[in-house]
């Protein structure tokens, strides 16, 4: 780790200093009170509703080491007067003027990641493979508390890669590709459709329908092989940023993807998820469980629900509302799963059947019924010591 803000770099940009410092460098820059850690650059951002001078105290007792100061702004009797200030004109200004600095002086590689579920496939595939080079993530949550500048301080001063997957917010995501200048942009969706046609040269598109680029290699798992397009999109972009070959096949690992995988009875396969999946996460976990492979049945189980505070009804209810057409069965267990099951009947579909049970001794006949047979299973819960014991049993038999 190299971090690039430092006392010394940052005078070059202040005032004046009100205090004093004997640290080396700046752990982050930030203008969140909740993402100031031990050793954190505060930077009081002001707005039309909202004054960041107001949180210094708290930015103190968080462990921020300094911060940057507005001049002429009244400092809290609070503060201790050893405590370092920045004095400037804007602290925001200064952050960009920081963040431009660092673009001068460091050039990775930068890789915008954009499209559907498929583009968090890329994302993994390519991140995984960069393991032992020095690589950043700049992704849509960090945007809730960090403007561009902090994004860009954030980054060491050894980063080799960078890569900018943000979905939701178009207007930040170009703002960011302005300032970081991506060498590759790709493009990953399901379906060709979904794309707009390009004539960079440095955007390169991968669909899974019709699969592009096409790929002749029979390598791949079953769990895996649709996936080929964007295989050979990373092999391809991988060499072009590196100039080596590609790790083999065999390095993707389901938990790669955030999953385990286990043989079912008779051909099938059970997904588990083996990290917890964000809200906005809910179309990649789907995603895998309609295009994976080619199966009979699609089971999604949902055990124990996933949510325990008091707007989980609206959570369900969202993931329900997430459930493809590809998915054919929703099996639901315990109070907190009823909603889903709930917001299904509600919406009547007729793509997909969906079972309640309200206890796991309940459900346990119908669990056995889709672990046998040519299906998909995804399990979402933490029972899965359950799902293996059926299976067990079912492979004794």
């Amino acid at each position: 780790m190299s971090i690039f803000v430092t006392p010394e770099l940052l005078s070059a940009y202040a005032s004046s200093l009100r205090g004093s410092t004997d640290v080396q460098e700046f752990a982050n820059v930030t203008s969140s009170i909740y993402e100031v850690e031990e050793g954190s650059l505060f930077v009081p951002v002001r707005g039309t509703r909202y004054d960041g001078h107001q949180f210094i105290e708290a930015a103190v007792e968080g462990g921020a080491a300094a911060a940057l100061w507005r001049n002429g702004e009244p400092v809290p009797d609070t503060i201790p007067e050893h405590f370092p200030l920045f004095m400037t004109d804007s602290p925001e200004q200064v952050c960009k003027d920081l963040a431009a600095y660092y673009l001068q002086q460091h050039t990775a590689k930068v890789v915008l990641v954009e499209g559907d579920y498929t583009a968090g496939v890329m994302l993994r595939m390519m991140t995984a493979w960069m393991k032992g080079r020095k690589t950043a993530v700049l992704n849509e949550r960090q945007l809730e508390s960090a403007s561009d500048a902090e994004l860009i301080l954030s980054l060491d001063t050894d980063t080799e890669f960078v890569f900018l997957h943000i979905e939701e917010n178009e207007k930040r995501r170009e703002s960011l590709a302005g300032l970081l200048k991506p060498e590759i942009t790709l493009i990953c969706t399901v379906e060709a459709d979904q794309t707009k046609a390009h004539s960079d040269a440095g955007t390169i598109v991968s669909t899974l329908f019709p699969p592009t680029p096409s790929s002749s290699r029979d390598d791949l798992p079953e769990w895996l092989a649709v996936y080929a397009p964007l295989i050979q999109t990373a092999e391809d972009s991988y060499r072009r940023l590196t100039g080596k070959a590609h790790p083999p096949a065999s390095f993707l690992r389901p938990e790669v993807f955030g999953f385990q995988v286990m043989p079912a009875v008779n051909g099938g396969y059970v997904l588990f998820e083996s990290e917890a999946m964000e809200e906005a996460e809910l179309d990649y976990s789907l995603g895998w469980l309609s295009h994976t492979g080619s199966y009979d049945r699609r089971y999604l189980i949902i055990d124990e629900g996933f949510q325990s505070d008091r707007y989980h009804k609206a959570v369900h209810e969202l993931f329900a509302e997430h459930i493809t057409i590809a998915i054919t069965d929703v099996i639901a267990v315990g109070e907190k799963a009823f909603w889903v099951h709930d917001a299904l009947e509600r919406a009547e579909r007729d793509d997909v059947v969906s079972f309640y049970y309200k206890t796991h001794v309940d459900a346990v006949d119908k669990l056995k019924e889709a672990l046998v047979g040519n299906n998909l299973i995804m399990y979402k819960g933490a029972n899965r010591e359950m799902i293996y014991e059926i299976l067990q049993e079912l492979n004794r038999d």
